[in-house]
């Protein structure tokens, strides 16, 4: 026996579903066109406007991401060893102690060689004030930051002085009154600090930065240092001088932290962002593997093949996600069996309430007429011939329900011709069944979801059955109306109509019609008038886009 869903329902349950998936994809591409849409020209395809496509790739994304960490990691590293050693030089203790040092080494290599030579001496200072100090100045093991470190003095703006160790003035820089050479020198002065304290400490060689100086409120030193040509001799002078407010400089190694910056970030570019993408490549080469047996599994299951089965022992995410997976598939796979044998069954039982409703009844009465003609064959021939003639009339109305029947029963390739198609087909073959003048209205036509097309085929199909069976109409005017917001179904005969109350509505199929556009978010109203006629108005919103 050929049943409705098992020709028909069947393969439409596997469409709906295979449109729930492929349909989202054709949404996506359409409104990714549409936004793509140069004003006055065609769409342009997304694949045109995008650069290095082959970066839309999880692998190649994943291989660009470890390059760059790890060439940034690395940069990131240099500088902050680069700031760290930059921070620590320019410390403001470190600084202190080594203009400290370094002045005094520059003054001790000279002065106390020079102190028997005025003249000499005089000219000497006069250069340090003015220019401040040259390597030649240096006679003692020296750093190459030393002449940096001694030239914190102040120059130009604040004198030098150069004391005997009683105090005696033996030069200064300026010398703006050279009588006072030879004299004891004014350690407390009306126009500026008093010295008496740091020249107390360096008369008796005291060697404590802080005993032999002061800080001034701008931050720079005042000190005065006592000189000797070895640690082992006395004092024989104590220059005075000014040095400089200590901040945070720039370091003497900055050129030498700049250069290892350099080198060590071009190292990366040319040395770490091919390691760092070779590695990204492997390390991602397995992730891309198995998304891909992802994805091609997702797309077997869309097209209702659930023969694919995903094998992936691992327990990161992804192994958790692709046994989540085939539970999915497995319960969707006996759903969809599930739901195809609650539909056979449930067609099986209609179809065997439509031959009790018409052909059992009519064969029954079929052979009643049969009886009666044997009886009367041979006592009143013309009363058999009557009783034959309504038999013969029974049998090609049978004959006519059962075509309805098979006709239902046929599949009908809607996605190949489209609704409005496949109904004006059908009306053409219902009208050459039954005789009776079917008009068929089409507006606004457009591609519909294909639920919505079964949907409202079916019910072109129960109705026009119905027209047949029980409206004894010689006429049937059927609408197909389509806008973008909605569907509409009109099916008016000029039969003898019903009253609702009066009819049971399983037997006119009422129920399964409704049902079936409750599916897909539809409304069935039914209007009839004895001796009128009845009108069935079918409605279904399109709530979605639909691309062809």
């Amino acid at each position: 026996m050929f049943l409705r869903h098992g020709l028909y329902s069947a393969p439409r349950i596997f469409s709906r579903w295979d449109f729930s998936w492929r349909g989202l994809g054709k949404v996506v591409v359409y409104q990714s066109t549409l936004l793509h849409n140069v004003p006055g020209g065609s769409p342009l395809p997304l694949r045109d406007i995008t650069m290095f496509k082959f970066l839309q790739r999880l692998q190649w994304k994943l291989t660009l991401s470890y390059a760059i960490v790890t060439m940034g990691t690395v940069i990131v590293l240099t500088a902050l060893f680069v700031g760290i050693a930059t921070y620590t030089e320019s410390q403001t203790a470190a600084r202190v102690f080594d203009s400290f040092y370094w002045s005094k080494t520059a003054f001790q290599d000279n002065i106390p060689y020079l102190v028997d030579k005025p003249a000499v001496l005089q000219t000497w200072l006069d250069r340090i004030q003015t220019k401040g100090f040259a390597w030649a100045d240096f006679q003692s093991y020296t750093t190459r930051e030393s002449l940096d470190y001694a030239n914190t003095l102040v120059t130009k703006t604040q004198p030098i002085y150069v004391l005997d160790p009683h105090l005696n003035l033996l030069a200064a820089a300026p010398l703006n009154d050279p009588s006072v050479s030879g004299k004891p020198f004014q350690a407390r002065r009306s126009e500026g600090p008093s010295l008496e304290s740091i020249l107390a400490a360096a008369q008796v060689g005291n060697k404590n930065y802080t005993a032999q100086s002061f800080t001034l409120p701008d931050g720079s030193y005042v000190t005065a240092l006592p000189l000797r040509k070895t640690d082992n001799d006395p004092v024989v002078a104590i220059v005075i001088y000014t040095l400089k407010p200590v901040a945070f400089a720039t370091p003497t190694n900055l050129s030498k932290y700049t250069t290892f910056f350099l080198v060590t970030a071009f190292s990366m570019f040319t040395l770490a962002l091919p390691v760092g993408a070779v590695f990204g490549w492997l390390a991602s080469h397995g992730l891309r593997k198995r998304l891909g047996n992802l994805s091609a599994s997702a797309k077997a299951w869309s097209k209702g093949d659930f023969s694919l089965i995903l094998r992936d022992k691992s327990v990161d995410e992804i192994g958790e996600l692709t046994r989540n997976l085939n539970n999915m598939a497995e319960q969707l796979q006996a759903l969809l069996q599930t739901h195809d044998e609650l539909a056979r069954i449930e067609e099986r039982n209609r179809l065997a309430r439509d031959l009790h409703d018409t052909v059992k009844q009519q064969t029954y009465a079929a052979r009643m007429q049969l009886s009666a003609v044997k009886n009367l064959l041979e006592t009143n021939p013309q009363a058999a011939a009557e009783h034959l003639a309504s038999a013969l009339q029974i049998n090609r109305e049978t004959q006519q329900e059962l075509k309805l029947i098979i006709d239902e029963l046929r599949p009908v390739a809607l996605e190949g011709k489209g609704l409005a198609q496949a109904i004006q087909e059908y009306a053409a073959r219902w009208k050459e069944h039954t005789g009776i003048e079917v008009t068929t209205t089409i507006s606004g036509e457009r591609p519909l979801p294909l639920e919505v097309e079964q949907a409202l085929y079916r019910v072109v199909q129960e109705s026009l059955s119905n027209v047949a069976r029980h409206a004894e109409a010689d006429s049937v005017e059927l609408s197909l109306s389509m806008t973008p917001e909605e569907v509409t179904l009109i099916i008016a005969d000029n039969g003898r109509g019903f009253e609702a109350n009066t009819i049971h509505p399983n037997s006119l199929g009422l129920t399964g019609m409704k049902q079936r556009l409750k599916e897909v978010d539809g409304l069935l109203d039914v209007e009839s008038n004895l001796a009128v006629g009845t009108t069935l108005i079918a409605k279904a919103k399109l709530n979605m886009i639909v691309t062809g």
